[in-house]
């Protein structure tokens, strides 16, 4: 269950937890009622409201590989303070223009700032900590980011219902009061100093056979994690009402939330071929009870509890994975990783609206999904093991 060891942790550690607590509720007081927003609006019609958030996304994903980049190859901090830093005019354009360019700018901005941030937010956490309090670490920053989750759509709705423009500037306030925080964050650590990283370390970690699993894990997750943010919603508000939507995150968040400690562990330090398999067994159950939700409530849970269950798995092991890939590198390895993730969730929103109504050759799009998962998980099984630790020296 819920087992945090935040005051074990030094002060610049504890800094990046709390900056990702609050910076996730600022994200998620703003990300469920900026559709609504933006429709509202008179001068942008609903496909050019589906292109900003689109843009929106793929920069929150795809810039992740650039961030990795300044991390490692400029300043660590200084790229830290640069995502969080960017996000404030971006939030504040969102709430006073009514111009399509001017806000697909302000929220391609946001997004940015938020690929920029997280990589190298990760990397240090890594760098400052010892390999004994790694997963420690990596876990409560994932609880921590889930709470922001949790709470940020409960404080943006009252905002939201105030004055949207209050809202944006809310969230702008609370990140440029992160950016002053941040500046005291040690960054002459030698271990957080820029080693000499050539072009050739660059590749030799883009052929890296542990950096290639990651990326293509990491893009067959997210393909899958798509479905509870767009073919989960879509089902589940269609067959019952738009409320059990605003339930199936709140469960999701939770369970993260309360699980991921106690599970962490055993996702980091058990056989790779075992957890990964487990993840994606997980995932073809869940769609399997979505397919035979029928009118019941707790199908439809049982469902979300157990994809809950296979991100908490996999999310952590691809993470602390990526952290063993290259000791010189470790920004650029996250950022590649989101970046394969980005094309991941591009391939899995697709595939789930294309499929949604119509399915695969009768086949419903939760049988698609689950049979899919099964196939993975079976690759895993009969996959011979290799147990090289692909570690760039």
């Amino acid at each position: 269950m819920l087992n945090i060891k935040f005051n074990t942790f030094s002060s610049n550690v504890k800094l990046i937890l709390i900056t990702s607590l609050l910076s996730n509720i600022g994200i998620f007081m703003i990300i469920p009622f900026l559709a609504i927003y933006l429709s509202k609006l008179e001068t942008i019609t609903t496909a050019q409201v589906g292109l900003i958030i689109g843009v929106a996304f793929w920069c929150q994903r795809a810039g992740s590989f650039f961030g990795g980049l300044m991390s490692d190859y400029l300043h660590i901090k200084g790229t830290m303070l640069l995502g969080l830093t960017i996000r404030i005019p971006g939030y504040l354009l969102v709430g006073y223009v009514d111009s399509f360019y001017l806000l697909l700018i302000a929220c391609s901005i946001i997004g940015l700032g938020s690929s920029i941030y997280l990589p190298a937010a990760k990397s240090y956490l890594v760098k400052v900590t010892s390999d004994k309090d790694k997963i420690d670490v990596l876990s409560t920053r994932m609880i921590f980011s889930n709470i922001g989750v949790a709470i940020g759509p409960v404080i943006g709705m009252s905002v939201f219902t105030l004055s949207p423009s209050v809202l944006f500037v809310t969230v702008a306030v609370i990140f440029s009061i992160l950016t002053l925080m941040n500046l005291k964050l040690e960054g002459r650590n030698e271990r957080l100093v820029s080693s000499q990283v050539s072009a050739k370390d660059f590749g030799v970690l883009l052929a890296n056979r542990m950096m290639i699993a990651i990326a293509l894990l990491m893009f067959l997750f997210m393909a899958f994690y798509m479905q509870i943010e767009v073919t989960i919603p879509m089902f589940s508000s269609e067959k019952f009402d738009n409320k059990i939507v605003s339930y199936i995150f709140i469960c999701n968040a939770f369970i993260v939330i309360f699980f991921q400690s106690a599970i962490s562990k055993w996702a980091c330090n058990g056989a790779a071929k075992k957890v990964i398999s487990i993840t994606f067994i997980l995932f073809s159950l869940c769609f399997l009870l979505m397919n035979m939700v029928g009118d019941s409530y707790t199908l439809v849970f049982l469902a979300v509890i157990a994809f809950s269950f296979a991100e908490i798995i996999i999310q952590i092991r691809l993470d602390y994975d990526a952290t063993n890939v290259s000791k010189k590198m470790v920004a650029t390895t996250f950022g590649i990783m989101s970046l394969a993730g980005a094309f991941g969730g591009l391939v899995g929103s697709y595939i789930g609206t294309l499929l949604y109504t119509s399915g695969l050759m009768g086949i419903s799009i939760w049988g698609v999904l689950s049979l899919s998962s099964a196939i993975v998980a079976m690759v895993c099984i009969l996959n011979p093991d290799n147990e090289s630790d692909g570690i760039i020296k």
